[in-house]
């Protein structure tokens, strides 16, 4: 767990840069999502409420990053367009190319977070599952 932690961590640092140059901010921050490690050795009562837990924080992050990629996708729309009004000015054609770079390199980032976020959660969710049969949220056996 502590690895995705530092995972999201650098991805988050990495994106810092491009990001400045939008104006939607900082891309919000992942959950830390419980581990299968941090399950083992707790009461099913235990790790359904802290696979609950991370279930609610991925989805209230996936709420913010949608809005953020929202905002994302007209920045883009808002630079395509200063590309276009550039016609020949090669100097604002570059700079409108640049920052549309720096967008989807941002956009791209929360794509990559938002995938080990979710993955962080579904390996949790199936350690629990596998605590044993008629879990609460879990596949009933056949």
């Amino acid at each position: 767990m502590f690895k995705s932690v530092l995972l999201i961590g650098a991805v988050a640092m990495m994106a810092g840069p491009a990001l400045a140059e939008t104006s939607c901010g900082t891309a919000p921050l992942a959950p830390v999502v419980v581990s299968p490690a941090d399950l083992a050795g707790k009461t099913t009562d235990d790790a359904h409420a802290a696979v609950l837990a991370a279930l609610k924080g991925v989805k209230a992050y996936q709420a913010t990053l949608s809005s953020f990629r929202e905002c994302l996708v007209t920045q883009t729309t808002a630079q395509k367009a200063a590309l276009v009004a550039a016609k020949d000015d090669k100097a604002k054609k570059a700079a409108a190319q640049e920052q549309i770079d720096a967008i989807q390199d941002a956009y791209d980032k929360t794509v990559d977070t938002e995938t080990a976020v979710v993955t962080d959660y579904s390996n949790a969710h199936t350690a629990y599952c596998k605590m044993g049969d008629g879990l609460a949220g879990c596949a009933k056996p056949k």
